[in-house]
C-alpha cells in the first residue's frame, strides 16, 4: 500500500482520537453554539449521514446538485428505449453557464477518460436512483482481502442487516420470479446451478408488491419490462430519498437544498468549513453564489466527484492539509458487462429489476461474481465483476475544471482473466454464442480517490484536516469485493457514524 507523506503520518493516532465523537446538539456550557454539519452528496453514504445526524440533533445541510425527482406518471423518467435530456448531466462549468451556455441536469453524469468511462448518478438519491436495485453482500474472505482493516463480522451482523432494514429491502419472491417476464432469470439460475455456481437472491431495493401490480396489469408496467435503471415510472424503486433521506428531514435538523453545485472547498482560521455553493436552474443558469459555513463536513458525491472536489480545493490552496494521497487507489470494481445469445430465451423484454446473482469460485484467487441485468430484449447480459489487478489515481485539471482518470486498463491481467474465464464456462454450457462486447470501456461503480488507511483514517477523516470526513464510495480502494458497492457504501457510512455519534453504535 502507498503511503501517506510524513507529516500527515504523524498525525494519525491524534485525527483518530479526535473523530470518536462528536458532540450532540448544543455542546458544554463553555460553547452554547448548535453544532452544524454539511453533507455534499444524497446518495447512499450521504443519506446515511444526514439520517443519523439529524437524529443527533446536529442542524445539517445536504448540498445535492441534481435535481429532486419526483414520479408523477409513466414518463417521469427516460427509458432505454427512448433516451432524451432527461438522462445524462450535461450542465456546463461555471465559465460556460456564464458565456450562455446551457445543458440539463439529468439523471446520469459520463466523465470519459483515455481508456474508460466512469458513470456517476447526478440527482436526489445519487446513486440509489440510477442503479439495478441489487443489494449484494461480499462474501467474507474477499471482503477482508479488500478491507482488511475491517471486521465482517461487525458489518455482517450490524451495519449490513441495518441497511437493509432502513431501506425495506427484500429478495425477489418466488411468484414474480416464476412470472412470464422472468423467464431469462430462470434460466441465468438453471445455468448457473449447472455449472456449480453459487446463486444468489439478494436483498434488492425494489417494491414488489408494485411490481406485482405492474403483473397484473393493474398499473403501467416499468420494472417488470426491464425498465428500471433510470428510476422507475412505476414508482417501485426505493431510492434513498424515499427512506433515509425523507427521515432525515423529518427530524427537522436536516435541510436539503437540491440544484446546487459545490464549487470550493474553504478551510475557516478558527475551525471548521466554508462551502461555496451554486444554485443552479435545470438547464445550468445561475441563480445565485452563496456561502455557507460548518463545523464538520462529510463529502459523499461519489468517487469522482469526492475527489475532484478534494482535488480542485488542495490545488486552489483552500484546503491546506496538503494530503498527497487524495486521488490515490482508485479503480473500477472489477466491472466487465457481458452479453451472449441464449438458445433458450423467447423475445421481447425482460423482467426486472437486477435481482439475481451467481459466483464462480473455480478460480480460487479470483472469484467472478455475475449480477444478471434484464434488458428488453432476448439476450442475456451479466455484470461480471472481481477484484481488479490495477487500481490508479484521480487528478483535477484546472483547464477543464474536471477530474482526469489515470489508469492502465484492466485488459489481460488475472482478474480480467477471470471473468472472460468464467464467463466464457457459463456459455459453453447452455449452448450460446459470445456477444461483442457490449458498452466495452463503460464502468458504473467507480471507487477510491480517498481510500481509508490512506488517505483518510478508518473513519473516514482525512489526514492533514479535523472534522472534514469522506463517507462514500471514495473510502473503497477500488472495489467492494467482487459484488457491487451500493450495500458496502452504505453500511460502511452507517459504521462511521455510528462511530462519530455517541449513542448510535
Amino acid at each position: 500500500m502507498a503511503t501517506i507523506n510524513r507529516r500527515n503520518f504523524l498525525r494519525r493516532t491524534s485525527l483518530l482520537a479526535a473523530a470518536t465523537a462528536l458532540p450532540m446538539g448544543c455542546s458544554d456550557g463553555n460553547d452554547q453554539r448548535t453544532r452544524t454539519a454539511i453533507v455534499i452528496g444524497s446518495g447512499f453514504a450521504g443519506s446515511v449521514a444526514a439520517l443519523r445526524l439529524g437524529l443527533a440533533g446536529i442542524h445539517t445541510t445536504v448540498l445535492e446538485r441534481g435535481r429532486l425527482w419526483t414520479v408523477a406518471g409513466p414518463d417521469t423518467f427516460p427509458t432505454t428505449g427512448n433516451f432524451d435530456h432527461r438522462s445524462s448531466w450535461t450542465i456546463p462549468g461555471a465559465e460556460a453557464a456564464a458565456a450562455g451556455q446551457r445543458g440539463y441536469a439529468g439523471l446520469l453524469e459520463n466523465i470519459v477518460g483515455d481508456n474508460v468511462t466512469a458513470v456517476c448518478g447526478a440527482c436526489v438519491g445519487g446513486g440509489s436512483l440510477v442503479y439495478g436495485g441489487v443489494l449484494i453482500q461480499p462474501q467474507r474472505d474477499v471482503f477482508e482481502s479488500v478491507l482488511p482493516f475491517l471486521s465482517y463480522d461487525e458489518m455482517d451482523a450490524v451495519y449490513y442487516p441495518r441497511v437493509i432494514r432502513e431501506i425495506g429491502a427484500s429478495p425477489i419472491p418466488d411468484d414474480v420470479l416464476g412470472s412470464t417476464t422472468y423467464q431469462a432469470h430462470r434460466e441465468f439460475l438453471d445455468d448457473a446451478a449447472a455449472l456449480g455456481f453459487e446463486q444468489l437472491r439478494p436483498n434488492t431495493s425494489f417494491d414488489w408488491d408494485i411490481i406485482r401490480r405492474e403483473i397484473a396489469g393493474e398499473i403501467p408496467a416499468a420494472a417488470s419490462v426491464s425498465e428500471y435503471a433510470f428510476g422507475c415510472n412505476s414508482d417501485a424503486k426505493l431510492s434513498t430519498d424515499k427512506n433515509y433521506l425523507k427521515r432525515a428531514i423529518a427530524t427537522g435538523a436536516v435541510e436539503l437544498r437540491s440544484l446546487t453545485e459545490v464549487e470550493i472547498l474553504r478551510e475557516r482560521a478558527g475551525g471548521g468549513y466554508t462551502v461555496v455553493c451554486r444554485a443552479i436552474t435545470d438547464e445550468g443558469g445561475l441563480v445565485e453564489r452563496y456561502e455557507l459555513d460548518a463545523d464538520y463536513v462529510f463529502l459523499a458525491a461519489g468517487s469522482m466527484n469526492t475527489s475532484k472536489l478534494l482535488l480542485k480545493s488542495q490545488d486552489a490552496g483552500e484546503l491546506r492539509g496538503a494530503n498527497d494521497r487524495v486521488g490515490a487507489g482508485w479503480g473500477t470494481n472489477g466491472d466487465q458487462l457481458l452479453a451472449q445469445s441464449h438458445p433458450g430465451l423467447q423475445p421481447g423484454p425482460q423482467g426486472g429489476p437486477a435481482c439475481i446473482a451467481a459466483v464462480d469460485r473455480t478460480d480460487a484467487n479470483y472469484p467472478v461474481t455475475f449480477m444478471h441485468s434484464p434488458v428488453a430484449f432476448g439476450i442475456q447480459l451479466q455484470l461480471a465483476m472481481s477484484v481488479p489487478d490495477e487500481l490508479g489515481r484521480l487528478r483535477y485539471d484546472p483547464d477543464s475544471d474536471g477530474v482526469v482518470i489515470d489508469w492502465a486498463a484492466d485488459t489481460g491481467t488475472p482478474s480480467e482473466q477471470a471473468r472472460v474465464a468464467s464467463y466464457q464456462r457459463l456459455v459453453r454450457g447452455n449452448g450460446g454464442a459470445a456477444l461483442p462486447d457490449f458498452l466495452g470501456g463503460t464502468i458504473w461503480h467507480p471507487l477510491g480517490g480517498a481510500p481509508m488507511n490512506d488517505a483518510c483514517d478508518a473513519l473516514g477523516q482525512l489526514y492533514g484536516y479535523r472534522n472534514l470526513f469522506v463517507v462514500d464510495g471514495s473510502l473503497l480502494p477500488g472495489s467492494a469485493g467482487a459484488v457491487n458497492p451500493a450495500l458496502t457504501i452504505a453500511a460502511n457510512a452507517e459504521r462511521i457514524m455510528a462511530a462519530l455519534i455517541p449513542g448510535l453504535a
